[in-house]
């Protein structure tokens, strides 16, 4: 078994396939602006409808898909917060925390809370434009 691809549910596409381009070197492998049918009937609620793109980074073996979903009338779910059952991010390991903070940050993203330090490194969550929610962790060597 292998695991395909990790997603986010954002509530932006576009800003969040900005965001994970500048910040991260993310590039759209395809990108699915309107799916209706399939996904209602796959996520078993009428109406439902999404946009959706699947990602690769270079050097990283992995897909990142960002979706995007809508209630019949065009509005977003509510309640984007990391804490919400069902929510999920993905953690990035990085060389340098400061510098990646920074980069992200001058790309829309906000710290959440603070960083924090723990006996093998550091780490903290951003939500990045499209609000999704990602952790930045700096491991010891």
């Amino acid at each position: 078994m292998k695991i395909h691809h990790a997603s986010l549910t954002v509530g932006d596409l576009p800003a969040a396939m900005a965001f994970f381009g500048t910040a991260f070197g993310f590039a759209p492998d395809f990108v699915e602006e309107n799916m209706g049918a399939d996904i209602a009937r796959m996520a078993g609620h009428p109406g439902l409808r999404c946009g959706f793109t699947q990602m690769r980074a270079p050097g990283l073996d992995m897909v990142l898909e960002l979706i995007a979903f809508t209630h019949p009338d065009g509005t977003p779910p509510a309640d984007p917060l990391p804490w919400r059952p069902g929510a999920g991010h993905v953690c990035f390991h990085v060389e340098d925390l400061e510098a990646t903070l920074a980069t992200c940050r001058a790309a829309g993203a906000a710290l959440l809370g603070e960083v924090i330090a723990f006996p093998g490194g550091r780490c903290c969550y951003i939500r990045t434009p499209g609000d999704a929610f990602v952790e930045l962790e700096w491991l010891r060597d």
